[in-house]
């Protein structure tokens, strides 16, 4: 148990650095760059953002839910077809972003994307080294490779502002190539290096788990991009800002839900519970996380007027309209995630397929029929009607997902027959056992 504590802590630990970095590079360039090199950045990070939600599906998470409690000789090597298939489904993204890039006229836009497209493999990489690491049970191994990124993000960003650096460019490529670095000592860390030879095979085995992650995470940000436009264009831009605003707010959340789920997919694939116990570490997460989110969305309920302008500014107004909505949204998305934590540590990624498939357009429907009642409010409030009409569909299909079992194929085809014997003794590390 005590290894699962200090498990636990090194993910919530490594989560914070992530988070707190991120949050800081969005704060750092929105008061040293234009609004419209910002306005850049943002679409940047939006793309970058969907690239690991694409690349997570086909690659980390399948490392997460089929080899966590495999040999670790056989995670290195699943980790490097991993890290390779990542690479190559960025290298995809890269192309299109690089296109694009090459048709704009408006130079930080243009000059931001063509940074983003050299980097966007590191980026992905990066990430992918995370979810390994953290996968077969070395937390502390991810929480150092965050680490090295952040450091060379600072020094880099760091240097940019000494020289009073104005161009969003450089600053993405301060926050790239500290991602490369952590990339390179992740291929250390890992015991092997990214290998693409066998991810047309890794593609075929994993695409159960591939494809819905992947249509999963287009259903649900693809509609809720969508969603934030149509609110704008049917209330007002301020609607949208107010809806961020208040996410920003529960962001701390976002931490604690995201860690913990990080935490208890892998040690269930490990352990393995009964049918009982499946519910019942359902119960306890989500529980838990809704006792969270209750407490920290009162105190934000509860923020004087004062302390919120002080932090958001003229923005305070309207994300205060938004926040019992989003608190109850964020609510309700914790009384789900035990349920959904379960059946991705279950290989029911079709199950949380149909959740993510039937939540995106209901998110889409109730925020535009809300804000046009009630703006950001209302918009809100659609978002928590949304996740309340889903809430019941999720526990009902965990309930069939833990009777039916784990579905899981036999590895050996999925990984070590698929790839050459060359190969093999390539990836794996003489030392492995």
């Amino acid at each position: 148990m005590g290894g699962a504590h200090s498990r636990a802590a090194w993910i919530i630990a490594d989560q914070a650095i992530a988070s707190a970095a991120n949050a800081g590079l969005t704060i750092t360039l929105s008061r040293t760059v234009s609004p419209e090199e910002f306005g850049a950045f943002a679409l940047a990070f939006s793309i970058y953002s969907l690239t690991l939600s694409l690349a997570q599906g086909v690659s980390g998470q399948v490392v997460v839910v089929r080899y966590s409690r495999e040999p670790r000789a056989k995670q290195v090597l699943a980790s490097a077809v991993a890290g390779g298939t990542a690479i190559i489904l960025a290298a995809l993204c890269s192309a299109v972003v690089l296109l694009t890039a090459l048709l704009l006229t408006a130079a930080p836009l243009r000059s931001v994307f063509l940074v983003l497209a050299v980097l966007l493999p590191a980026l992905v990489l990066q990430d992918t080294w995370r979810t390994v690491f953290v996968a077969r049970g070395e937390p502390s191994q991810a929480f150092f490779n965050d680490l090295a990124w952040i450091t060379m993000q600072v020094v880099g960003i760091g240097v940019l502002l000494a020289l009073r650096v104005e161009e969003a460019s450089l600053y993405v490529c301060a926050w790239g190539v500290g991602a490369l670095i952590a990339a390179v000592i992740g291929c250390r860390q890992n015991g092997g290096v990214p290998t693409f030879r066998s991810t047309p095979s890794w593609l075929r085995d994993h695409r159960e788990v591939g494809v819905p992650s992947v249509v999963s995470a287009l259903a649900v940000l693809g509609t809720t991009q969508v969603a934030f436009v149509l609110i704008a264009a049917v209330g007002r831009v301020e609607d949208v800002g107010g809806l961020r605003a208040a996410q920003t707010l529960l962001g701390p959340l976002n931490i604690v839900a995201f860690a913990m789920s990080s935490f208890a997919v892998p040690e269930i694939v490990r352990r393995k519970p009964n049918r009982s116990g499946l519910v019942r570490i359902a119960l306890i997460m989500s529980v838990f996380l809704v006792t969270m989110d209750v407490l920290w969305g009162t105190v934000l309920l509860l923020l004087p007027d004062s302390a919120g302008q002080a932090v958001l500014g003229a923005t305070w107004s309207n994300a205060r309209s938004a926040l019992p909505g989003m608190v109850a949204f964020t609510c309700l998305i914790g009384a789900t995630a035990g349920a959904s934590a379960v059946l991705r540590a279950l290989n029911r990624a079709d199950f949380n397929l149909w959740i993510t498939v039937l939540l995106g357009p209901l998110i889409l429907v109730f925020s535009v029929a809300g804000v046009r009642l009630d703006g950001s409010a209302g918009a809100a409030l659609g978002f928590a009607l949304a996740a309340a009409v889903v809430a019941p569909f999720c526990w009902l299909l965990l309930l069939r997902g833990a009777r039916l079992g784990t579905r899981v194929p036999p590895v050996d085809v999925a990984v070590t027959e698929s790839l050459p014997t060359s190969e093999v003794e390539s990836v794996l590390p003489r030392h492995a056992p």
